[in-house]
């Protein structure tokens, strides 16, 4: 292993060194620093096996003749599955120091995630969950994994399957990973997940499966119509160099990405340990799969997404399948079928165009503003709903509820919901109110050497559901805060709509 210091190289240097990089001095983009990774957990040994290796630059791959095509697991045929089975096995055989091992690739999650490596040049962990990488890392993972894969095969167009959760018949464990003599299979999952998987509702918990998978549906339908106005909504905060982790995350990233791991079982709810099950790879390319679908979307990818030279430039490191290290960009792979020769089979998404569900309230003395915000007394513990009346600018487009200053133990459990209702008369009458998202922090965080409390903020769009309370020629709507478990572990500093 290479020797580091913490010390940072001087400003001259430091810029010369980004300009033979091709990135202009003063630049912020993340990158890993491969040659240093910490196991602050000394039960598990994450950090990869060192490799004197050289890394070379991510190319583009020559158009095939065929683009892989990812399918829905649970409609899978039996070549495929049987394929894709015979290539975990094929990676499970391996020696365990082998980089394409089963559990060396699925401790590459773990330590992107959990601490281990550092931001290059600095002595900070480097987190890509909870941020604008989150997105276009677990795509990168997600690519070079098919390809170790389709190597193992001996299938130059294989591809992964999707878990296709947002799907009624897709809401439960697939069959394919419920043999317990497949390699896919992990025995740590909760029984209640191979019958239903539920996404984050708990509207219609109890009443039944078909309600239950509808309730899904309008979950899907409420996160993607809150998450889908802007890429720092969709894809997350920005997160640069020196940066600590958890500006806070995409709208999707929240529920149903954080609901669905921790819901699964053992290995899959713990940040650390969720690459252990192939569920994990299944049901992050359904989160891929969301990503293409909001970039073909009313401007998604083309006017929406970020342009910002820190996100286009922050960089991986990953092994191949031709056993040679690679760093890959963010700008490698915007787009999945262009750049990395691979499209999600078409499905019906049932909850794309649904509306939004519109709830009369009458305000009782619990449900009242405490205020116009910034009179409100921020910050406040959310021990019981927190309900406040805040200003927004009627016409303005992309407008966004952001609830800052959100503190909390990073081991704590912590889930509230947010719902906007119409303000009317003296303001302290909610007449409709539409559920706009919520906040969920499940599973302990990276970096909990750095300090014992994450201070984050949820960003959620809300043209869908103002004009769905008719308040859209509203200069104040109400926003209610829920807690639905460890609200009182919770500091909320302020809400806003800007």
């Amino acid at each position: 292993m290479a020797p580091w210091t913490s010390s940072s190289p001087p400003v001259m240097a430091l810029a010369v060194a980004l300009m033979l990089c091709g990135l202009p001095a003063g630049a912020l983009p993340v990158s890993p620093d491969v040659d240093r990774c910490v196991n602050g957990d000394h039960t598990l040994k994450c950090c990869p096996t060192p490799s004197g290796k050289q890394i070379i630059d991510f190319t583009q791959p020559p158009p095939p003749t065929t683009l892989r095509v990812r399918r829905p697991a649970h409609s899978l045929n039996p070549k495929a599955a049987a394929n894709y089975a015979k290539a975990i096995a094929a990676m499970r055989e391996l020696p365990p120091d082998h980089p394409w091992n089963f559990l060396q690739q699925s401790n590459v999650h773990c330590a992107y995630c959990s601490g281990g490596h550092r931001q290059a040049g600095t002595n900070i962990s480097l987190e890509i969950h909870g941020s604008w990488l989150f997105f276009p890392w677990h795509r990168a993972y997600l690519y070079f994994y098919e390809r170790i894969l389709g190597k193992l095969a001996g299938d130059p167009s294989f591809a992964l399957p999707f878990w296709n959760w947002d799907h009624p018949d897709g809401m439960s464990v697939p069959a394919i990973y419920r043999d317990p003599s497949s390699p896919l299979y992990n025995p740590t999952r909760y029984p209640q997940t191979l019958n239903f998987t539920n996404i984050g509702c708990e509207g219609d918990v109890g009443k039944g499966l078909e309600k239950q998978k509808q309730c899904n549906l309008r979950l899907m339908h409420r996160q993607f119509a809150a998450a889908s106005d802007t890429a720092e909504l969709f894809l997350g905060g920005q997160y640069r160099k020196g940066d600590t982790d958890a500006p806070g995350g995409g709208v999707l990233e929240g529920v149903p990405h954080n609901p669905i791991h921790v819901s699964t079982g053992s290995d899959m709810s713990l940040l650390r340990t969720s690459g252990r099950d192939p569920l994990f790879i299944a049901h992050h390319a359904n989160m891929d799969r969301l990503w293409s679908i909001w970039q073909s979307t009313s401007g998604g990818g083309r006017t929406k997404s970020f342009h910002d030279p820190d996100f286009l430039n922050a960089s991986f490191v990953f092994w191949d399948e031709n056993m040679q290290r690679v760093r890959i960009r963010v700008r490698d792979c915007i787009d999945a079928r262009m750049q990395l020769n691979y499209y999600y089979e078409d499905v019906p998404n049932l909850w794309l165009n649904m509306k939004t569900e519109v709830e009369q309230v009458v305000a009782d003395n619990r449900m009242r503003p405490r205020s116009i915000e910034p009179e409100v007394n921020f910050p406040a513990v959310l021990g019981s709903s927190i309900t406040v009346e805040v200003r927004r600018t009627p016409g303005v487009e992309g407008q966004k509820l952001i609830v800052g200053g959100i503190e909390f133990d990073r081991g704590a459990k912590v889930w509230f919901d947010v719902y906007v209702g119409s303000a009317r008369g003296d303001g302290r009458r909610v007449t409709a109110r539409a559920a706009a998202g919520c906040f969920v922090h499940m599973w302990s965080s990276a970096g909990a050497s750095e300090g014992s409390t994450m201070s984050t903020e949820l960003r959620l769009g809300i043209r869908e559901f103002v004009e769905a309370i008719g308040a859209a020629g509203d200069d104040t709507v109400v926003v209610t805060l829920v807690p639905k478990i460890g609200g009182d572990m919770v500091t909320i500093g302020r809400v806003w709509i800007e």
